[in-house]
């Protein structure tokens, strides 16, 4: 994956916003049952993915915000091109893209810190550091929060896959 960065700026996000980061904090590499995960990348939300269930679609369908990760480091990325309109959940215009698509530009945000190991994310937020648990299925990971959860994660699951196309950051 190639990232070609402009300017980044990273002004504080809504909560709604940072329970994605927290969500979207994983990584792997090109076939995510590989032996080794690379946590460093580009990430978002399965589009057709449920509060706890996969995606139906295996993931070909990805949700415009997203997470890059890097050095235990995470910034909240907004997909800023897409032209997806009634492909999307709520069919509304540039909500989603192909996981597939070849090249993306998205603006960055607020940036934070993570942990990796090979099978979970703790991701860092209001005091208080929630651990997710990695689970490879398909093209995509489950992220699992730990049973003991931090007041802004819910128990909502995250179905998660990397993009490995060419992104420009504005």
């Amino acid at each position: 994956m190639t990232v070609v960065f402009r300017l980044i700026m990273f002004p504080w996000v809504t909560l709604g916003m940072a329970l994605a980061v927290m969500s979207m904090s994983t990584a792997f590499s090109t076939a995510a049952h590989a032996d080794s995960v690379a946590w460093n990348g580009l990430w978002f939300e399965c589009e057709f993915s449920g509060r706890q269930a996969p995606p139906g679609d295996d993931c070909a369908m990805l949700d415009d915000d997203g997470f890059f990760f890097e050095e235990g480091k995470v910034t909240y990325m907004k997909v800023m091109d897409s032209i997806e309109t009634d492909a999307c959940k709520k069919q509304r215009a540039g909500q989603c893209f192909k996981a597939d698509t070849p090249a993306i530009t998205v603006k960055a945000s607020r940036t934070g810190k993570a942990v990796f190991t090979d099978t979970s994310i703790g991701m860092r937020f209001l005091a208080c550091t929630q651990i997710f648990h990695m689970t490879a299925v398909k093209t995509f990971y489950e992220a699992r929060p730990d049973e003991d959860r931090c007041i802004w994660a819910g128990e909502k699951y995250f179905y998660l896959r990397k993009y490995n196309g060419r992104v420009s950051v504005e």
